[in-house]
């Protein structure tokens, strides 16, 4: 049975709530094969697939590549680079699995691989340097980026022009929370130099994208890899989050995070 592009969406929507509020599969099998428009077997699959694409998981029932697409880009949207790269490793995985069995080569799903491949090294990195770099050549004090970024709270335009030149705002707010707080991780303090002399620190939303979580001062702190993965994927509690902090438990230890003061520390 063709599965109609039309139902894809709902199908994105149905396994992303399935997978974040812990709804029964078969709530969502059911609304997707409601008046015969897919058949539960396909309806199951597209829940099932998106679980294992979120958490880097083979699967063996494949997806048409319109659909597969769909979900790569809504995972991206939603989930981050975090996401997309465990997403790319189950399409690997199942790629490699499909073309044993079938004995088939699966080009379209090999492309889908490649162009995601790609967006892994992001423009989103790209622009942040720049804008951190046009920070460094204007010698901003701490207290007027903070007085900057104070004021784009609340603006919902996705660009922002610098010198001519647009800019997504998302990236332009990560860059400066970046540079007020030192490029240190905020669980560890612990700063990770490049070859060119110039720092690597992750930004890590408290709550999450696709839970409606923005580029914010109260909703972004700055972590390592390791601690970014052990944010993400550890046993976490947030205990307290206010404007100016966040409390939390992370497998077992606490952690206080104060957003302001952090600005004002050398780098």
């Amino acid at each position: 049975m063709k599965i109609d592009n039309d139902l894809v969406p709902l199908a994105y929507k149905l396994a992303l709530e399935t997978y974040e509020e812990g709804k029964p599969i078969i709530n969502a099998v059911n609304e997707l094969a409601l008046n015969d428009r897919m058949n539960k077997n396909s309806a199951r699959d597209y829940i099932n697939n998106f679980r294992h694409l979120i958490k880097g998981e083979k699967f063996t029932r494949t997806l048409n590549t319109f659909s597969m697409n769909y979900f790569l880009e809504n995972i991206y949207t939603d989930f981050e680079n975090e996401g997309l790269s465990n997403a790319i490793i189950a399409l690997k995985q199942h790629i490699n699995y499909y073309e044993k069995v079938q004995n088939v080569t699966m080009h379209n799903m090999r492309e889908l691989v490649d162009r995601y491949s790609i967006m892994l090294v992001s423009q989103d990195e790209q622009e942040e340097e720049e804008l951190i770099q046009e920070m460094k050549k204007n010698q901003k004090s701490k207290i007027e980026i903070l007085q900057e970024l104070k004021s784009r709270e609340g603006v919902d335009d996705e660009k922002i022009i610098i010198n001519h030149k647009a800019y997504r705002r998302d990236n332009k707010t990560i860059a400066d929370i970046k540079y007020l707080r030192g490029f240190k991780c905020q669980i560890c303090n612990i700063s990770i130099q490049k070859r060119d002399g110039s720092k690597y620190i992750e930004a890590a939303h408290i709550v999450a994208k696709h839970k409606k979580g923005r580029e914010t001062i109260d909703n972004i702190i700055l972590l390592c890899p390791n601690h970014h993965k052990e944010f993400d994927l550890g046993d976490r509690e947030i205990i307290e989050h206010t404007t100016n902090e966040v409390k939390f438990n992370l497998n077992g230890k606490y952690f206080e995070i104060n957003f302001i003061p952090k600005y004002f520390e050398e780098s």
